[in-house]
């Protein structure tokens, strides 16, 4: 353990960053080392899409099988539908291509859940302590296809606050300038920034185009991390390495949340919370590393993994 003092999870109120700031002003970070093989704070299980390896992805099956298993964070992606229904799907399209911005709630997949039924079951289950990480799918690509950042940040922040999720939910995104609007206008939503080198590579015209104008130095690999914290972002959810689907048993394997970036994140006051993580080896090597959560298809491995090395586990809230 490199003896960082850390920030626990999933309750923002109790991080205690007075006390931090404290510490890392005075430079004392080197008198406060544990002698515990890994971190002890209260490790971020993120289901994401709410445990997909397990069951079919954002819909309220997944989100209750994840609940009555144990989650700290229930990961979750959103589009918006032709009436501004703020719908729960990763894919902007259906399987017939259809865009979902196009259609109405009654064209949608009945299996394919709004935001309010997903608050409405962790009311239903007593849920308090879980959180929502939602993604807005935002593609910067793809814009003309879909809305502008601000209208789609407008409306995904109303139907937080009118679901009643605002204290516990966090918006993710690619797209810095998402982030930045959500900063705007709802300055007490945590901010998680999603990133991989793809979304850091300039554009053939100029810089990123994820970066929305902003100048963003990319030279060196952890860079990104200090504008990140600049623009008083929360976290950095990085992709944990390539190949993709391989880990860090595999000879191939280039990680991208390695102990550097994860470092100079918490050095700036960003927690670390790695993407999509399956692999048993590798979540224990990034839990010993002391990243602060992972989002993973595969919540019971990750709970597997925790309880070997001595963590605490979320609360299980199963149905009835």
């Amino acid at each position: 353990m490199d003896g960082r003092v850390r920030r626990a999870h999933p309750d923002p109120q109790a991080q205690a960053p007075g006390r931090e700031r404290e510490v890392r002003r005075r430079g004392e970070l080197s008198l406060r080392v544990s002698l515990d093989p890994v971190p002890t704070h209260v490790f971020d299980v993120e289901a994401h899409r709410g445990g997909a390896g397990l069951n079919p992805e954002n819909t309220l099956q997944a989100f209750g099988e994840a609940l009555a298993l144990g989650v700290s964070t229930l990961e979750l992606d959103v589009h918006l539908t032709r009436d501004d229904d703020v719908v729960v799907s990763h894919d902007p399209a259906l399987a017939d291509a259809r865009l979902i911005r196009q259609l109405g709630r009654a064209d949608l997949p009945p299996t394919m859940p709004l935001l309010r039924d997903v608050a409405a079951l962790l009311e239903e289950r007593g849920a308090d302590p879980v959180r929502v990480n939602l993604e807005i799918k935002y593609d910067a690509m793809a814009a003309a296809e879909l809305t502008s950042r601000a209208h789609f940040v407008a409306i995904a922040l109303d139907a937080i606050r009118i679901d009643g999720l605002l204290l516990r939910t966090s918006i993710q995104c690619f797209d810095w300038g998402v982030l930045r609007l959500v900063g705007d206008e709802a300055p007490g939503v945590r901010r998680n920034l999603l990133v991989s080198p793809k979304y850091l590579e300039p554009a053939p015209d100029g810089p990123s185009h994820w970066f929305d104008g902003l100048d963003v130095a990319t030279t060196f690999a952890t860079q990104f991390v200090d504008t990140a914290a600049e623009q008083g972002f929360d976290a950095i959810s990085p992709i944990h390495g390539s190949p993709f689907l391989s880990g860090v048993d595999d000879a191939a394997y280039v990680p991208f949340a390695s102990g550097e970036l994860i470092d100079r994140a918490h050095e700036v006051g960003l927690d670390v919370i790695p993407y999509v993580v399956d692999d048993p080896p590798t979540m224990a090597h990034l839990v010993r590393l002391g990243v602060d959560g992972l989002i993973t298809n595969y919540p019971d491995r990750l709970r597997t993994v925790l309880a070997s090395l001595g963590q605490p586990l979320p609360e299980p809230f199963p149905a009835g």
